[in-house]
């Protein structure tokens, strides 16, 4: 149990300490806890244990106010993923509960702390600004000038201050699927009674989510700010779970064509880092509902009276 807690801390405080490489150790905060609660004897309070004995470790090494912020996001996750693996909840469900509650806990805890939303707002907007400026000065050290205008850098900051709730989620959210799969990959399938993940060359996302789409896209049109920012972020979550399905479709194709491991890295790659294949992808995630790229859906009685008549 120490162990496990003393890992979870570590990778948490990474994201502080170590560049680049930190991010990604601490989204993997919740792996070692899960590990050692889940599937064994009272995982529940093993988990819990373990989760408060990271904060106490957390807030030793980096002050009570990280400790706070571990608790109320990745300790929270980690609890709600022992929590729902053992009643055997699916890893959608897992996914949407605990990024969601990851980051509204989040967000309260912070406007406790800093006294309120306009304090709150100015502080993302002045980590955004020297963000920026840190970037900037990278550059230069590379002799890369990119030296921009005050207008743009502030155009960009608003833009992305707008859309930071939907970044935060899809944060959370793929922290959980990635804490998922090292688990399922390592001791999963020897743990738990139920396939977690089964062929997600054949996921498909559920059809009612097209309705929140259409809903969150024409929201984009009404003439009030905060009304068409909550849809907007509510578009982009949306889109990124069909983009998603697309990856799912792509995966199919390359299992049933025997596509070459370097081949398939090769394809991801650059639908990851082209904006406009990753559309691509994104829309093809959209019309499978339709088309249904892979034929998993039966043939519809309907289709096949047409075919009789015709």
């Amino acid at each position: 149990m120490v162990r496990a807690a003393a890992l979870a801390g570590a990778f948490f405080l990474a994201g502080g300490a170590i560049p680049m490489i930190g991010g990604i150790l601490m989204m993997l905060a919740p792996a070692p806890i899960i590990l050692y609660a889940v599937g064994r004897p009272s995982p529940n309070l093993r988990a819990t244990i373990a989760v408060l004995l990271a904060t106490a470790f957390v807030a030793i090494l980096a002050g009570p106010f990280a400790g706070l912020g571990y608790l109320v996001s990745f300790g929270l996750g980690t609890g709600i993923i022992c929590y729902m693996l053992e009643r055997r909840s699916s890893f959608e469900m897992i996914t949407a509960v605990g990024a969601g509650a990851m980051v509204a806990a989040s967000v309260v805890a912070a406007l406790v702390v800093m006294g309120g939303p306009d304090a709150l707002i100015k502080t993302v907007h002045d980590e955004l600004a020297q963000g920026m400026a840190r970037g900037q000065e990278f550059y230069k050290l590379l002799g890369t000038q990119s030296t921009l205008p005050a207008d743009t850098k502030a155009s960009v900051i608003s833009f992305t201050m707008r859309l930071s709730p939907a970044f935060a989620l899809l944060v959370a959210a793929s922290s959980i699927l990635l804490n998922l799969r090292v688990f399922w990959r390592w001791a999963g399938p020897q743990r738990l009674t139920y396939s977690l993940f089964g062929d997600l060359s054949r996921w498909s996302s559920k059809e009612w989510l097209m309705w929140l789409l259409l809903a969150s896209g024409f929201g984009l049109f009404i003439p009030v700010p905060a009304v068409s920012d909550i849809a907007l972020n509510g578009f982009i979550c949306i889109a990124a779970v069909y983009f998603c399905q697309g990856l799912a479709i792509v995966g199919f194709y390359f299992q049933s064509l025997s596509v070459p491991s370097i081949v398939r890295g090769i394809i991801y790659f650059v639908v990851f880092a082209q904006p406009f294949v990753a559309a691509l992808v994104c829309i093809a995630g959209v019309f499978d509902m339709w088309i249904d790229f892979r034929r998993l859906k039966p043939p519809s009685p309907e289709a096949n009276n047409l075919g009789d008549f015709l």
